[in-house]
């Protein structure tokens, strides 16, 4: 067979500097970081920003609340694949990728800082998608960073390593921000300075190395750059278009199982309090996602498989929907929420090993990463929920995550080029 029949690998578009193994100090430094990220990320999402809305204006918060969160998720999908093209191209003495992140960082947590003393809902709202731009540079960068800087062997632990945090951040935050610092304004003022500090001892202490160097190539009329064929970049973005599709759905049937917890504890079981209830809920699930994360990561580091550990992490969030759907008790949700939250959790760290596995080209990995993020963040679960529920039940509802999750779980053994 000839070269130029061999099917397209990642990572071979260009010539990327030899990775060395990550030290102890980065690992935990960039978590560090990934908490910071998460802390601007998961607590407005999940109770400051409706705790804001309920500050302006009581009388309309539901719809100021869902119109706050379907904002920021609107900047992030477009600027997402943006900013990593454009990161991609930069290269600034810092380093692109940590001038991109510490940007991103200063551009989110200023604003954030200010949101919760706006006397209005607009103003907030302008904050916000400043907010949203900052951290779709973050994310771009730190993404970009498990690629460009984490030898294979150790990308699992790094995705670990970005993973678990989002759990100590959405549970550390939210008894800040709930039990600690119950004023709006100095709540959003002081997650924000943490948000600042977090990321500082990876961004100032790891030296960023150089960036991968292109090929001269030569194409039609002198151009450097060929062009290609549909079918040519098609072949090239095999792996990462399955990988992509597969994150999406498996997020995608997780949110539809998580979103209606409230509903369900309430409609279906027909709980005295959902809201405690669901808080409980959410601790089971948290620390089941951790350890999931952790365990996750260092296992398919390990084993050096990542397919089997996306199915498997699928496969176990299908049985928690099952439950759901079909033993609808208190004691039955309990073990969904750890079927769950451990599900997830492996999720997190292995699909973020296996994405950065399949990058086609060294050069463009936070274009390519950006454009699988912002698809993460199409509203199918909002989407699925509302069809739904507005003609069928709970049971019908976590049938359907279940598919979903499962054809997520499929897909990723579609791809070629990893185990």
């Amino acid at each position: 067979m000839s070269a130029a029949a061999l099917p397209a690998t990642p990572d071979t578009a260009s010539a990327a500097p030899v990775q060395t193994r990550v030290s102890r100090s980065w690992l935990w430094t960039f978590s560090f970081a990934w908490f910071g990220f998460w802390l601007l990320v998961m607590l407005p999402g999940q109770f400051m920003l409706v705790q804001l809305a309920s500050a302006l204006d009581p009388a309309e918060k539901i719809g100021i609340g869902s119109f706050l969160i379907a904002e920021m998720a609107i900047v992030i999908v477009v600027s997402v694949p943006i900013i990593g093209w454009l990161c991609d191209r930069s290269s600034p003495r810092f380093g692109r990728r940590r001038t991109w992140a510490l940007g991103g960082f200063v551009t989110a947590t200023v604003p954030f800082a200010l949101v919760g003393v706006q006397p209005s809902w607009q103003l907030a709202a302008v904050l916000l998608a400043i907010v949203a731009v900052g951290q779709s540079a973050v994310l771009v960068s730190l993404s970009a960073m498990i690629a460009d800087q984490v030898p294979p062997a150790q990308r699992g632990r790094a995705s670990a390593a970005a993973g678990v945090p989002q759990v100590i951040a959405l549970a550390g935050g939210m008894i800040i921000v709930t039990e600690l610092v119950k004023d709006v304004g100095w709540s959003w003022a002081v997650i924000a300075a943490l948000a600042l500090v977090a990321p500082l001892p990876f961004l100032m202490g790891h030296p960023e190395p150089a960036g991968p160097t292109s090929p001269a190539r030569t194409g039609a009329a002198g151009s450097t750059t060929p062009r290609r064929s549909i079918r040519q970049v098609s072949r090239t973005y095999h792996d990462l278009g399955w990988a992509g599709l597969s994150r999406v759905l498996v997020n995608a049937g997780n949110l539809v199982g998580t979103t209606y917890l409230l509903y369900f504890l309430s409609d279906s079981l027909g709980l005295a309090n959902p809201e405690s209830a669901l808080t409980v809920l959410i601790l089971v699930y948290l620390v089941a996602s951790g350890l999931g994360s952790w365990a996750g990561g260092t296992l398919t580091d390990r084993l050096r498989s990542r397919r089997f550990f996306v199915a498997a992490s699928a496969g176990l969030q299908v049985a928690a929907a099952l439950t759901l759907a079909f033993v609808p008790t208190w004691s039955a949700s309990i073990v969904a929420a750890v079927l769950l939250g451990i599900g997830y959790g492996v999720f997190l760290s292995v699909d973020q090993a296996l994405l950065t596995d399949v990058l086609p080209d060294v050069t463009t990995r936070a274009r390519d990463l950006g454009i699988v993020n912002a698809a993460q963040h199409l509203p199918v679960a909002a989407l699925v929920g509302w069809l739904v529920l507005s003609m069928a039940g709970y049971t019908e509802l976590y049938v359907i995550a279940a598919v979903i999750m499962a054809l997520g779980g499929v897909a990723v053994y579609r791809i070629r080029s990893v185990r």
